[in-house]
């Protein structure tokens, strides 16, 4: 066998294992965050603790729900948005569009909550 025909024999296993390669994948993380369920929550609000509960549902475009706390109205989840263990939550909040944004640990969520120019921490704990 000449040295020509021994590279071209070589070329077809060798781009075999290429393409092999090529298509291994990175071990998967864990399954995006589901946010269906009842949670109970704290935000800081003024630097005061403000607790309440909190339900997401399925709704026929993507999510909704409620926050509800004694501070004032129950307010309406208008859309949640997850990407991985990270997500939005949006709301129709009394001073304007309320919005959470928020990382999860262990069916804990974690992050910040705006509306307007007021914002704080939130922590939310899913409870069912």
């Amino acid at each position: 066998m000449n040295r020509p025909t021994r590279i071209a024999g070589a070329a077809g296993p060798l781009a075999a294992l290429l393409a092999a390669l090529a298509c291994a994948t990175t071990p998967a993380g864990p399954p995006p965050f589901d946010p269906v369920g009842s949670y109970e929550y704290t935000a800081v609000v003024e630097g005061q603790p403000l607790t309440g509960t909190m339900t997401i549902e399925e709704a026929e475009e993507g999510y909704d729900g409620t926050i509800v706390s004694a501070a004032f109205p129950p307010i309406p989840i208008t859309s949640v948005t997850v990407e991985g263990q990270a997500g939005t939550i949006e709301a129709a909040g009394p001073g304007g569009p309320l919005i959470v944004e928020f990382t999860v640990t262990d069916d804990v969520i974690q992050g910040m909550w705006s509306m307007g120019l007021e914002g704080g921490d939130f922590t939310a704990t899913k409870t069912g």
